[in-house]
């Protein structure tokens, strides 16, 4: 579409309108960076605390597909290379008995259950609306359990959770019980509780006004705690924290020297914020030079390679599901198989470029 000079002039005039209007919000931003009170994280303090993380496997990677058979892969590891769960959701059911197959074939989920005080009627939908998340909001509550597992013990421990301290997809009483018995179990033992995300859209929405303000350009470490009120003028009308639907105050944290590192969003359980500098230390101590993402935990790294189904995974899978495809089916077997090797050619020959018929 070719662009003359009268619609380009009318563009420039309806973005000068448009911000005039938005520039007032610039002003609004640098106020309430001005507003904030960063603190050095002084990484010469020792301390002792294990840090330790739990990561589920990326929702991408969590199919497995030999059609009409899918299946969606929930796992769960962390930092110190344990498998908390590994289980498999057939996805022909509905959300109904989707929850009741994964209750009843998962033992771990029952005893988790149980602690909490619930039923597996609980994790029902309340909605139509929720049910297109049923399968991400279980692979959330089994990250949940397998982090309130590392809080049983009685060496304190800095328990880091891969994603900040609240939920959308957990129903009400779900959450609200997993923060009562993280509350007891962190007083109890003297473990700390945080989650980190790589992404927030209060970073998004200050971003601006702290590339303007020097005391965020410092090269040393530093966090920043956020107003409640900030978060919540930022936050879009689907994520405002009310309702018990959050457990943690937000931070801001650089997490380790030099440039370029960059402001991640820190969650410390709100009744824990007199301990959030001894937080931020521990953080700073296992994000030193850590790769590929700069000032971001190894803990969490570590966990997320222990999470991934790899390539062999994947293969073996495959292989085991065929194996009982065999044994109840060998024709619906073969056909698999083959459309199986189809798909992989198919996808091969795109990533060379090629057309479909010239493999």
């Amino acid at each position: 579409m070719q662009l003359s000079e009268q619609r380009i002039e009318k563009f420039r005039r309806n973005i000068e309108l448009a911000l005039n209007q938005e520039w007032p919000e610039l002003s609004k931003v640098k106020q309430h960076v001005a507003a904030l009170e960063p603190s050095l994280i002084n990484l010469a303090t020792d301390k002792k605390l294990q840090v330790i993380a739990t990561v589920a496997t990326d929702g991408g990677e969590s199919r497995l597909v030999l059609d009409p058979i899918r299946m969606h892969i929930v796992r769960i590891a962390d930092s110190s290379g344990s498998i908390f769960c590994e289980d498999f959701v057939p996805l022909s059911l509905n959300p109904e008995e989707i929850v009741r197959f994964f209750f009843r074939a998962n033992e771990t989920l029952q005893r988790f259950l149980n602690f909490l005080n619930l039923s597996w009627e609980d994790l029902l939908p309340s909605d139509a609306a929720r049910s297109p998340n049923l399968l991400q909001m279980l692979r959330e509550l089994m990250e949940w359990a397998a982090l309130m597992r590392l809080a049983f013990g009685s060496k304190p421990k800095l328990l880091v959770r891969d994603g900040l301290l609240r939920s959308v997809l957990l129903p009400d009483a779900v959450f609200g019980a997993i923060q009562v018995r993280f509350k007891e179990l962190t007083n109890q033992w003297g473990h700390l509780l945080v989650g980190i995300s790589k992404r927030s859209q209060i970073v998004n929405y200050l971003s601006t006004g702290l590339a303007l303000d020097e005391r965020f350009h410092r090269n040393q470490p530093f966090y920043v705690q956020i107003p409640l009120e900030l978060e919540r003028a930022t936050a879009p009308p689907r994520y405002t924290w009310g309702g018990g639907r959050a457990m943690g105050h937000l931070f801001l944290a650089k997490l380790d020297h030099g440039e370029n590192v960059p402001l991640m969003p820190v969650d410390v359980a709100m009744w824990q914020t007199d301990r959030a500098e001894e937080a931020m230390i521990l953080l700073a101590q296992d994000s030193k030079g850590s790769f590929p993402v700069r000032g971001y935990p190894q803990a969490l790294i570590v966990a997320d390679r222990h999470a991934r189904i790899g390539g062999l995974e994947v293969e073996l899978l495959e292989r085991l599901v065929l194996g009982e495809l065999v044994e109840r089916d060998p024709t619906i077997a073969r056909q698999a198989q083959e459309q199986m090797l189809l798909g992989k050619r198919l996808s091969q020959s795109f990533e060379n470029g090629l057309a479909v018929g010239d493999f």
